[in-house]
């Protein structure tokens, strides 16, 4: 028995092939821990709930009772006016920062009676729910699996974090993090540092998630379909935008956008909200797809799709540097106008903007492990059945 805390859609979307794949034979549990944000109507939660062995819970505390009517008056207060939109973006920070809303014997109780064997999250989770879920883990004495949230695309010089210590174990889709964060010789020699790959893009969660979303991928012969992802938080967000008007104006194209990263508005309000399509989608769906250093371009290559790299963009500072520039054969944008002029030539040499599969395996195998892409669901159900059985009491 394994129980899973989604926090926002970012959890959900890394966790999901993982819980797909234990449910076949176990029983999983998955709660909800962010209640700004509700997933239930995103159609990856809707899959996975309604499979036999997964089981949704609300774990709901004390606090949220309470608070209910001052959280209602103040959710439509904020929205009423648009004048302080922005300030109400630091109070809906501030309560899913600060508020865990699930009470905390709850939690213990359902454990004992449904005897659950781990408790996993994702790396991206706040600190004050973290630590909330390490101590309940300490006093039941079972292991926390922090599960990698989105890829580190970016070449960026983070502080060390006690996070990975903190944790039982630390699912790492590549070796990145140990650049990122320098995490030290002992560390990784502790057991805790486990490298599989990532489930999010093994060949069989990838099929499922075709089928989710049963998107019509006919070609119409009249339009290319053109998916761009926008980051409206980056410094070259203006640059973007500038792009998509030149899009537009193209007549032979139809252009479907998708904006990222994850926010922390209520859900009728937040980018989740406001997207013509979930992000693999929309990649499902298009001819081909534009976007800054983000994990949605192993997406794409993934999927054998035609591919821009918009790496002229700044995503969080002026000196930022990608891993994806490493790579010379990615299609990159350059600047505006050469981008547009990219979509403009596309349909007449659509195969140069398509990886070939000595270049994609070269990715893969940097990003996720497992050049192929294959079997890396297997090594974390493996993984979870072995420590399933492990009496941490005595450990």
């Amino acid at each position: 028995m394994h129980l899973f805390f989604v926090d926002q859609y970012i959890s959900l979307d890394m966790m999901a092939p993982i819980m797909s794949r234990l449910a076949k034979k176990k029983k999983v549990f998955l709660c909800n821990f962010n209640k700004v944000q509700n997933l239930k109507e995103n159609q990856i939660y809707k899959f996975i709930i309604n499979q036999k062995n997964i089981h949704e819970v609300e774990l709901v505390g004390n606090k949220f009772s309470k608070n209910f009517f001052l959280f209602y008056f103040i959710t439509r207060f904020l929205f009423f006016f648009s004048s302080i939109s922005n300030k109400g973006y630091r109070y809906w920070k501030y309560i899913w920062t600060n508020y865990n809303f699930i009470s905390k014997k709850d939690i213990i109780n359902h454990i004992k009676k449904n005897n659950i064997k781990t408790i996993s999250i994702d790396e991206s989770l706040v600190e004050k729910k973290r630590y909330f879920l390490i101590a309940i883990c300490k006093e039941l004495k079972i292991p926390l699996i922090m599960n990698h949230g989105g890829l580190y695309t970016l070449k960026a010089k983070l502080k060390k974090n006690k996070k990975f210590e903190e944790c039982t174990y630390y699912m790492s889709p590549n070796k990145i993090p140990i650049y990122t964060y320098k995490l030290d010789k002992n560390y990784l020699k502790s057991g805790k540092f486990k490298q599989f790959g990532s489930p999010r893009f093994d060949t069989e969660w990838l099929t499922i998630l075709k089928k989710i979303y049963k998107t019509d991928v006919s070609k119409n012969k009249k339009k290319i379909k053109v998916a761009i992802f926008l980051r409206p938080t980056s410094l070259s967000h203006s640059d973007n935008l500038k792009l998509l008007e030149n899009l537009k104006k193209i007549d032979n194209i139809e252009v479907k956008t998708n904006l990222k990263p994850r926010d922390v508005w209520p859900t009728k309000y937040s980018n989740l909200n406001k997207n013509d399509m979930e992000s693999s989608e929309l990649i499902i769906w298009s001819d081909i797809v534009i976007s800054y250093s983000t994990s949605i371009i192993l997406d794409v290559i993934c999927r054998n799709k035609p591919l821009i790299y918009l790496n002229y963009l700044q995503i969080d500072k002026k000196d930022d540097t990608s891993w994806f520039d490493n790579f010379k054969f990615i299609k990159k944008g350059r600047n505006l106008k050469y981008t547009t002029q990219l979509i403009k030539n596309f349909e007449k040499s659509n195969k140069k903007y398509v990886v070939s599969k000595k270049e994609k395996n070269s990715i893969l195998k940097k990003f996720i492990t497992e050049p192929t892409g294959k079997k890396i669901l297997d090594k974390y159900c493996f993984f979870y059945n072995k420590i399933s059985k492990i009496d941490f009491k005595n450990v």
